[in-house]
């Protein structure tokens, strides 16, 4: 799929899942300690992150509360075997998102917000997350450059709100010269050469 400016959030989020599900997919039991670009998480730890958001993701378009949902999703949902946990919640994920109304309610945990926003930040989400992913296992990841300039332009008008999130590193210096991809990933604490960063 290509990005274009008429592209929907449900199509972007589509999108999202088809380059994370790609990367889950490549990653072997034998990577799950490997360190990976969020600093506080080996691979299991992103894994098991991003399988919980994308639980959630049917029964939030579908507009239910975090009450009705309750704890179905706490505990661990990979078990023994990540790639089966993910395609489950993928395949459900996909059927809900390509059901829904972009302009009905989803209530999250901090408010509540048209599905169509949801569905954007949950896409950046997964994007990021398949890029942190891949970069751990050593899986290129690289956004459609349309895709990457939307998302960049969408999360530069909100920087110094997602600085003060503090689910973020620091923004990475990089040059006005660089891709928007790049850009991306630097306003949200990321960077080809995290390994030796981190040390």
């Amino acid at each position: 799929m290509v990005y274009a400016k008429a592209m929907t959030a449900k199509e972007l989020y589509l999108y999202a899942l088809d380059q994370a599900t790609a990367v889950v997919a490549q990653v072997g039991d034998d990577q799950l300690e490997l360190p990976t670009p969020d600093t506080e998480w080996q691979v299991r730890d992103l894994l098991a992150h991003i399988t919980y958001e994308l639980a959630w993701t049917a029964d939030i378009v579908a507009g239910k509360t975090t009450q009705e949902v309750g704890d179905r999703y706490d505990g661990d949902l990979l078990g023994d075997d990540h790639v089966a946990a993910w395609r489950r919640y993928e395949a459900s994920a996909r059927t809900a998102v390509e059901a829904s109304d972009e302009q009905t309610t989803a209530h999250l945990s901090y408010g509540d917000k048209p599905v169509a926003e949801y569905l954007q930040e949950a896409a950046t989400d997964q994007l990021v997350h398949a890029w942190d992913l891949g970069q751990a296992v050593g899986v290129s990841v690289v956004f459609d450059e349309p895709v990457a300039r939307a998302l960049y332009e969408r999360v530069v008008s909100r920087k110094d709100e997602l600085a003060g999130s503090g689910l973020f590193g620091p923004a990475v210096e990089v040059p006005d010269s660089a891709d928007a991809q790049t850009k991306l990933l630097a306003l949200l604490g990321r960077s080809a050469d995290w390994r030796t960063r981190t040390q």
